[in-house]
């Protein structure tokens, strides 16, 4: 991954801008004469394992940047929304905003944020948008591992959808973005039946079934382009929770394209809470969390929404471009 430390030459962009690149997305470099001519001036610095751009972001955060742009896909997005909190879970840089050049994989928050697929535009939504203050999500796990995420965190199916695109070099080229997720996802549901959890949502409301997922939605999409919860809104301080229960292989299968849609949500086997609060238990054996295509742990867990937490440079209006 390369961190890229600017000086804008105009407007509020005043102080140092970092650009935080993903692996396998160092073409996009080539995007260093865009960002010139919008005044732009920066430097690359590479990094190159996990987690490493979270500590460069804080460290940037800390001597005073003002803007914070992911380029990369959704996992190293994660990276970068982690960067805006301390360790100890302080959150830095009041006065930063984030920003968001796609590529890679997934790339499902931009969709949710109304920022465009093509990196050119991107770049131009980021150096024209006001910034705007939006939502944030906080996962703790047993142990006292804790991640923070802008758009999903989900248990059950969506676990094992992303440990298997993980262990496959999908970022090396080839198949890309929701094709992947799609030809995972079937995979996935051949061998993964319902599990027995336990939600409590904002301390009063208990469910207790078997399911083949929860999603923990800020944003409205996840597993590459999957509309996964369609009325969510990542302004408005609470999480939308979809509850998709346990079902036969062959209804799983034949229920994917709603998925897509958003339509599952009108489906028999599927609810939708809105809570600012949710504990997620799971009585048998732990199931894998995903969060923002990611693997960062596992059942118990509790998720807590951050309002208004993170500034982002977006179009006036959300939404998918």
């Amino acid at each position: 991954m390369g961190v890229i430390h600017g000086l804008p030459a105009r407007g509020d962009m005043a102080r140092p801008v970092v650009l935080t690149i993903g692996t396998y997305d160092g073409v996009h470099l080539g995007h260093r004469s865009l960002l010139r001519a919008l005044g732009v001036d920066f430097e690359v610095h590479f990094t190159s394992a996990p987690d490493e751009a979270t500590g460069a972001v804080r460290a940037a955060l800390r001597d005073g940047a003002t803007r914070i742009v992911s380029v990369g896909g959704d996992g190293t997005l994660n990276e970068v929304v982690n960067g805006f909190f301390d360790e100890d879970g302080t959150p830095l840089g009041a006065a930063a905003a984030l920003g968001v050049v796609p590529s890679g994989t997934g790339g499902d928050f931009r969709r949710s944020a109304g920022i465009p697929a093509a990196p050119d535009s991107a770049v131009r939504v980021l150096a024209a948008a006001t910034p705007r203050r939006v939502d944030a999500g906080r996962i703790d796990f047993a142990g006292g591992s804790r991640r923070y995420f802008i758009n999903i965190a989900d248990c059950g199916i969506g676990g094992e959808v992303v440990a298997r695109v993980n262990r496959k070099a999908y970022k090396r080229g080839g198949v890309r973005g929701s094709a992947i997720f799609l030809r995972e996802s079937i995979a996935a549901l051949m061998s993964f039946g319902g599990r027995p959890v336990r939600i409590t949502v904002d301390g009063e409301a208990t469910i207790e079934r078997m399911v083949q997922s929860v999603v923990v939605a800020n944003g409205r999409y996840f597993g590459g382009g999957m509309h996964i919860a369609p009325n969510a809104e990542i302004d408005d301080g609470r999480f939308d929770v979809v509850i998709i229960d346990a079902m036969s292989r062959a209804r799983s299968v034949t229920s994917m394209p709603s998925l897509y849609r958003g339509t599952h949500v009108h489906r028999p086997g599927v609810e939708v809470r809105r809570a600012e609060h949710v504990v997620i238990e799971s009585a048998g054996a732990p199931l894998l969390f995903d969060v923002e295509g990611e693997q960062v742990g596992t059942t118990p867990a509790t998720i807590t929404c951050l309002p208004r937490a993170i500034a982002l440079c977006a179009p006036a209006t959300f939404g998918a471009p």
